[in-house]
């Protein structure tokens, strides 16, 4: 689980959102630059009375029992801190082309700032 502030300017429908982005693993180091690529501030942790706040979640699944096997999907979602409410989601496909964490990282940072 990452915790992420989102920048008034780089996530469309979250003017004035923070995103904080705990930097623990490979895929979030990735998540948090990938998004700093694209004007979003990120913070290293959430503080009180910072304003509105967003929790970056992510997770991966594929269907276990399906036949054929399924894709396996990266699932993110933006929460916010207050609420709870998700305030923006994306999931891509995770295949020959997001093998990395740094393209696991800009094809979902692409997907969750698409229009």
């Amino acid at each position: 689980m990452l915790t992420l502030a989102c920048a008034s300017h780089g996530l469309p429908g979250l003017h004035g959102y923070s995103i904080v982005v705990e930097e623990k693993d490979p895929q979030s180091v990735e998540l948090a630059r990938a998004l700093r690529e694209h004007g979003v501030k990120i913070k290293s942790r959430v503080k009180g009375g910072s304003g509105h706040t967003a929790e970056l979640i992510y997770f991966t699944f594929s269907d276990p029992d399906a036949s054929p096997p399924e894709t396996t999907w990266l699932h993110l979602r933006l929460a916010d801190t207050r609420s709870g409410v998700i305030v923006r989601a994306t999931a891509i496909p995770l295949d020959s082309a997001t093998a990395t964490p740094r393209t696991r990282a800009e094809a979902a940072v692409r997907a969750l700032l698409a229009p």
